[in-house]
């Protein structure tokens, strides 16, 4: 029987920062240093777990690491659930954002000088194993970041899988070009082990890259560079009940979030449905911040982000003519070559 293995992945962190739009009351300073961060989504960090277990799905936490304005302080916060969600069918990786204090403009901005970026890399890896007792095997950049520099570092430490591509996406920078720096415009949308010069293309790397699932249809990739050309303008946030009912989405790829249609879900399912049955088997990545279970507009609980999840979940466990089978990142890296190979 045809195999479509799904592994749900979250960036986990504190509070959005208050310059993305609706978080400008409830978020976290990243204009000053030391930053000041703000964790109200924590409330239901438990409850957002537990949503999980209820549907037998594991989840792969990328827990925020950085040497930044986040440093060790989750790590600090949250150990003990940290390693709680280890002891369980969950796996708890490294999400780690290549943040630099700017001095000119008094502002945390993620950095482009690869010498840089992989100081950061090592200090977080260094970081979360002095904290947890133990290395990550899984990891996930900020905001999709990626250079040479960064691919080889996490290869030399011996980290298991990437899953920051976003295929066919290019970004110069949100939010006054702060950060969502990135180019996968070239990367392949299968998982690959990176050429050691060109992150972008196959090469021989031990470490390897399971893109973020996405959507091929030129449509989808026409309206997802509209919105993002609008983000970080003030007005946006207006603009998200229109985008909503326009069916438009930021992203063409199986991110999961609260603020935009979620019409791009059921069709990227049924297209690696239909890659499964083709090819036998096929791998789907969803990513998902948690903190989207935080409404930043009333505190609480946010209704509409569950009802995502839970859809989707049920959606991809429906009856059909392929196994649906749910996993961690590391889980299918590991059985990569073996699955797809036979």
């Amino acid at each position: 029987m045809s195999k479509l293995l799904v592994a749900f992945t979250s960036d986990t962190e504190d509070n959005n920062p208050t310059y993305v739009p609706g978080w400008h009351k409830i978020g976290s300073n990243y204009d000053i240093k030391p930053s000041i961060l703000k964790w109200e989504w924590t409330r239901y960090f438990r409850h957002l777990t537990q949503l999980f277990k209820s549907k037998d799905v594991p989840v792969t936490w990328l827990v925020r690491v950085d040497d930044g304005p986040m440093r060790d302080r989750m790590l600090d916060l949250f150990r003990n659930e940290i390693l709680e969600l280890k002891s369980s069918r969950d796996e708890v990786g490294i999400h780690i954002h290549t943040f630099v204090w700017n001095h000119v403009l008094s502002k945390w901005v993620q950095t482009e000088y690869s010498k840089r970026e992989a100081e950061i890399v090592l200090r977080s890896l260094d970081m979360f194993q002095g904290k947890l007792g133990f290395r990550p095997l899984s990891v996930r950049m900020g905001w999709n970041a990626m250079s040479n520099e960064i691919i080889r570092t996490l290869n030399a430490n011996d980290l298991l899988v990437d899953s920051s591509a976003i295929p066919g996406t290019f970004c110069p920078g949100k939010f006054d070009k702060r950060d969502n720096i990135y180019d996968w415009s070239r990367a392949p949308h299968v998982p690959y082990h990176p050429n050691h010069d060109d992150y972008q293309s196959s090469g021989n790397l031990k470490i390897l890259e399971i893109p973020i699932s996405t959507l091929d249809a030129e449509k989808s990739k026409i309206s997802a560079d509209l919105v993002n050309r609008l983000s970080g303008i003030k007005g946006l946030v207006r603009l998200v009940p229109l985008a909503k009912r326009l069916g438009l989405n930021p992203h063409h790829s199986f991110y999961i979030s609260p603020w935009w249609s979620s019409s791009i879900y059921s069709k990227i399912i049924k297209a690696y449905r239909k890659k499964a049955l083709v090819n036998g088997i096929a791998f789907l990545v969803a990513s998902f911040h948690a903190c989207d279970i935080l409404d930043p507009k009333t505190g609480n609980k946010n209704i509409i982000f569950e009802q995502y999840l839970l859809r989707i979940i049920e959606q991809l466990s429906s009856p059909s003519r392929i196994e649906v089978r749910f996993i961690t990142l590391s889980e299918m890296a590991r059985n990569y070559e073996k699955l797809r190979y036979g």
